[in-house]
């Protein structure tokens, strides 16, 4: 092979590696785009949610008036602490609303693993505190909730303690309506965990 054929090759391998490169890239932009795409239209359909607060709201208050009827048979202690987060959500007062169904989450989780000696031992070798996130935590280790409701649940603990520790601590709108709707799936989750036979139509 001469010289001249040689240097063809040579640029013809490094044109196709270049035109392989920039392909994959190409594609990686696209789906880049695509997910920024998909991202943008989830926003929009929070957003728009939101702006229907009204309905939102209606239907919030009425999941919470369903478990305010569950608990009165099951826990009473749950349905007063469930009628006060909705008084506190009539009045604006969304934040605290939040803090209140946290306090209930972990009431029942506190319910769940009290006398569980799986639990009692692994907070005993583990020096951990008998809190929200140890029960959450342990919960994830057992299978007792997913990774994802881990993260969603301690996401609404982390909104509690700011409540309770912070002056006039708000969140955005889109926050708490995610926060009110986290709570809430989370005491239907725990709620039918802990009582297996009488939280029926979870």
């Amino acid at each position: 092979m001469s010289k001249t054929n040689w240097v063809i090759g040579i640029v013809a391998v490094a044109a196709i590696f270049v035109a392989a490169y920039l392909f994959t890239q190409n594609r990686k932009q696209k789906k880049v785009i695509d997910d920024l795409t998909e991202e943008r239209e989830h926003l929009k359909l929070l957003i728009s949610i939101i702006r229907k607060s009204n309905q939102f709201d209606d239907n919030l208050k009425g999941e919470i008036e369903n478990l305010i009827n569950k608990f009165n048979k099951i826990d009473p202690s749950v349905a007063n602490e469930l009628a006060q987060a909705l008084q506190l959500l009539q009045i604006g007062q969304v934040e605290n609303a939040i803090e209140d169904l946290v306090k209930i989450m972990e009431h029942l989780l506190n319910k769940k693993y009290s006398t569980d000696s799986s639990f009692i031992r692994w907070i005993k070798e583990n020096k951990k505190k008998k809190d929200l996130h140890n029960y959450l935590e342990y919960s994830k280790n057992t299978g007792l909730i997913s990774e994802v409701e881990f993260s969603f649940f301690n996401a609404v603990r982390i909104i509690r303690n700011k409540e309770d520790h912070e002056i006039d601590f708000k969140l955005d709108k889109y926050l708490t309506a995610s926060g009110l709707v986290t709570a809430i799936g989370a005491i239907m989750k725990i709620g039918s965990i802990v009582y297996p036979t009488r939280m029926i139509n979870k």
